[in-house]
């Protein structure tokens, strides 16, 4: 029976060197028990799902309201939000991390060892570059992202500053309720059913007593090119419950992961670009 034994993605003696191996021994943080039933149930109510030409209204909350769901809104597009509170970070974390996940594959593994492969950067150069803040070493980056199961296809993430796909900059920073906020445009290799739609992803980062809260919101099906909103399935095309649902899934595995894991992999690898 030892065929049907769930694998880790397999490293090299070279990653096992590295010092941030250790990460991959653990085993992944399991889904909290409070948002199951969000994650894996029935759709969140209608109201709490932000239209993506309202994206921009996101800023003017602090978080208070916003909960784990999943919806399939009335364009026939999906909508998603996850809610993971991280205790002992800081916002700065957060943009460290997209900033230094993606200079080695090992650094996307050790998030979930049996299904990530590899999140690398196109644009390497940026994060070595000293007189770029944080933000800037991962802003007009593409990270290629692959998934053990997918095959040779890959997803594709392209992180964006903020103003540059509908977001007031005003808004956000350290005097601000939102201290930070990453987005990306992520879009697939092939043809559906193979490649999923185009989606747009943010995540938008509070402070709390004891850490951060990161809200993390998608609108699948939605994206955005040469700064305007763009709607990226055809009209009359209704998305199945299931995809939206799925994603947020793997979302809500992956953050698990990550809550568990930065505040120490970020006192250690802070310096290590």
């Amino acid at each position: 029976m030892d065929m049907f034994k769930r694998r880790k993605v397999e490293i090299t003696d070279a990653d096992r060197a590295k010092s941030y191996a250790k990460y991959y021994d653990r085993e992944p943080e399991r889904i909290a028990p409070a948002l199951m039933g969000k994650v894996f149930g029935p759709p969140m109510p209608p109201a709490k799902a932000i239209p993506f030409t309202e994206r921009n209204s996101i800023l003017d909350d602090d978080g208070a309201d916003a909960d784990t769901g999943w919806f399939v809104m009335p364009d026939g597009t999906g909508y998603i939000t996850l809610v993971t509170e991280i205790t002992g970070a800081t916002p700065e974390m957060i943009d460290w991390w997209f900033a230094w996940r993606g200079l080695d594959a090992l650094r996307y593994v050790i998030l979930d060892p049996y299904s990530n492969v590899s999140a690398l950067t196109m644009q390497s150069s940026y994060a070595a570059d000293e007189d770029r803040t944080l933000q800037e070493k991962y802003w007009d980056t593409t990270h290629v992202i692959k998934h053990a199961g997918f095959g040779a296809l890959a997803d594709y993430l392209n992180l964006k500053c903020p103003s540059d796909v509908g977001f007031d900059m005003s808004k956000i920073g350290p005097d601000q309720k939102t201290k930070t906020l990453v987005c990306g445009r992520n879009y697939a290799e092939g043809e559906p059913p193979a490649a999923a739609p185009d989606y747009f992803i943010c995540h938008q980062v509070f402070e709390t007593a004891g850490g951060i809260k990161v809200v993390t919101r998608i609108w699948y099906g939605w994206t955005v090119r040469y700064g305007l909103s763009y709607k990226a399935l055809p009209d009359g095309f209704r998305m199945q419950p299931m995809h939206p649902q799925g994603l947020l899934q793997k979302q809500a595995a992956e953050w698990a992961n990550l809550a568990a894991l930065l505040p120490g992999l970020y006192a250690e690898e802070k310096d290590n670009f």
